[in-house]
């Protein structure tokens, strides 16, 4: 199996700036999503430093034999730590960008073990796994609301217009350490992973995306097109950004 991945982009309906990004290595088999946040262009830096952080230090750090799951995971926590530094040095070193922060979410898949998908992320970008009959979340956001779901103090369905829904426990940039949230597991030839900003899952129900997905099957790009075009007509606040992944048969 070899497994490809296609990605987009969009400012949504009502940003003037689109400070999401996101990245496909298809050499490397990793996929990036960021979202950035932060004032005076703050966000869309901090974003794309992910990009220009993450990609290279895997490249530079993966050994050329068979890695097991445990240094794959590992891998992918220790690039997010870079970047975490990577991003903070950046806003000391400009004052301007002070405060900056984004979220990501990576995924990889190596050619040495194609059956299975190392995810790790930072904050509320989410991977989802999508099957011939159900999705299924796979990460947890680092944020208050859902800290205040998995106490019961409120439900899903109360987070979603929570005062604090958008106040993150944890994101790069934002601390000096980051404790990313990593994790492998089984993949089967038909599944897809899809990678996304909270543009898309604040935009619309799970039911909803994996409903366009299942719809546009048979194409990656159609697939993400119409889950922006879909986002956007349900108002687009924010900017959305897709990276769907899926293997060639």
């Amino acid at each position: 199996m070899k497994w490809q991945g296609w990605g987009q982009t969009d400012i949504g309906r009502v940003r003037k700036v689109n400070q999401d990004t996101f990245a496909i290595h298809q050499a490397l088999g990793l996929w990036i999503v960021a979202d950035g946040m932060g004032g005076h262009a703050g966000g869309e830096v901090a974003s794309q430093l992910v990009i220009d952080t993450i990609g290279p230090y895997v490249e530079e750090h993966q050994t050329k034999k068979p890695q097991p799951k445990q240094e794959r995971e590992t891998l992918l926590r220790n690039a997010l730590i870079a970047t975490n530094q990577a991003i903070r040095t950046h806003a000391k070193n400009h004052q301007e960008f002070s405060g900056m922060g984004t979220t990501a979410v990576v995924l990889q898949i190596s050619e040495d073990s194609p059956g299975e998908a190392t995810i790790a992320h930072v904050g509320d970008s989410r991977a989802y796994r999508i099957q011939d009959d159900a999705m299924t979340l796979l990460t947890r956001d680092h944020s208050l609301v859902e800290d205040r779901i998995d106490l019961g103090i409120i439900t899903r369905e109360e987070a979603l217009t929570h005062p604090l829904r958008n106040v993150l426990t944890q994101g790069l940039g934002i601390e000096s350490t980051v404790e990313p949230s990593v994790q492998t597991l089984s993949l089967h030839p038909t599944d897809k992973i899809l990678l996304c900003s909270d543009g898309l899952t604040k935009m619309m129900t799970d039911d909803e995306f994996f409903t366009v997905i299942r719809q546009h099957n048979h194409s990656l790009k159609e697939a993400c097109q119409q889950l922006i075009e879909k986002a956007n007509q349900l108002g687009g606040k924010d900017n959305i950004t897709v990276v769907l992944v899926g293997a060639e048969t």
